[in-house]
């Protein structure tokens, strides 16, 4: 049986992390798993807040209650590598687990050895209640769970909100401490010849609130996220030549949502789609295309 660890990182979440936890904590499981929580030297009552739900629940929860901030990528990696289970489940403190998530995605690395990754829907949602959105599965044929290949992936890229992911620990090989999305950890451990699965239930709730105090709502929030994946992508791109029409679709697709939702784009972007168009094929750009355009939420705010 598969032990697992829950790492979720925390920064200025006092009025969610609560609820996050008890979400956590109401999962039904027939495994061991710990549960890891990082703060990044919160300017708010999150540690305190933290501190008191680990008095409540003796020995259920491990802390990390940083007393300088090292920034989101730093505070992410120090969880993670603190995880002993043989499947790591990340998850954002300001995120709520529906019944079922760990069980559901155990049982998937349990039963299919060549799974390292395992994802899942979401319902996207506001603090007020005005705004609730389901996302979508990328299989047409809705079947209950589409296993996913690394090339597939690869072209696809991030198809799943961070608080869905969980991989196997022994499949993340690489090191880094530069900011990077979940979807550049998740192809680390598809490599070389893994693959992913993607399960059609919604198992986590995902804020997303349209107010300006948002990370996404700003175009420069918005950007920053866009370059750090851009970034990924010309990593792997680099250093993967069988996959290099599989990541320029990906990229391709990225720089056109980048510049309908920003209005931006950069020299650099555009001189490596110019320089790199001999890596474009039209079937694989309009897959990339019908898998991102499937699985966001039905209803965006931003």
């Amino acid at each position: 049986m598969l032990s697992g660890s829950v790492v979720v990182s925390c920064y200025n979440q006092e009025r969610y992390v609560e609820e996050c936890l008890d979400s956590i904590l109401s999962q039904e499981i027939n495994f061991e798993c710990e549960i890891i929580v990082s703060d990044d030297c919160s300017t708010d009552n999150t540690q305190e807040v933290l501190r008191a739900f680990s008095e409540k629940h003796p020995g259920r929860i491990k802390l990390l209650l940083r007393d300088k901030n090292v920034g989101p990528a730093l505070n992410y990696h120090g969880v993670h590598r603190m995880a002993s289970g043989d499947v790591v489940y990340h998850f954002d403190g300001d995120d709520v687990m529906l019944p079922g998530k760990l069980q559901r995605q155990h049982d998937v690395f349990e039963n299919d050895e060549s799974v390292n990754v395992v994802f899942h829907k979401a319902i996207y949602f506001s603090d007020d209640g005005s705004y609730l959105s389901e996302t979508q599965y990328p299989d047409a044929d809705q079947s209950e769970v589409s296993i996913i290949s690394l090339g597939e992936f690869a072209r696809w890229g991030a198809i799943a909100v961070h608080s869905s992911y969980a991989y196997r620990r022994t499949s993340r090989k690489v090191l880094s401490d530069r900011e990077s999305m979940e979807w550049y950890f998740a192809m680390d451990s598809l490599l070389p010849s893994g693959t992913a699965a993607y399960i059609n239930a919604a198992l986590v709730k995902y804020r997303c609130n349209p107010s300006a105090g948002s990370y996404l709502s700003t175009t420069k929030g918005k950007l920053k996220s866009y370059n750090i994946y851009l970034n990924d992508l010309y990593e792997y791109f680099y250093a993967l030549p069988a996959l290099r029409s599989d990541l320029y679709s990906n990229f391709l697709v990225t720089f056109l949502a980048m510049a309908k939702s920003t209005h931006k784009c950069n020299a650099r972007s555009l001189g490596f789609l110019i320089r790199n168009i001999y890596y474009f094929r039209p079937q694989k750009f309009i897959d990339a295309v019908r898998v991102r355009g499937r699985v966001g939420p039905q209803d965006k705010v931003r």
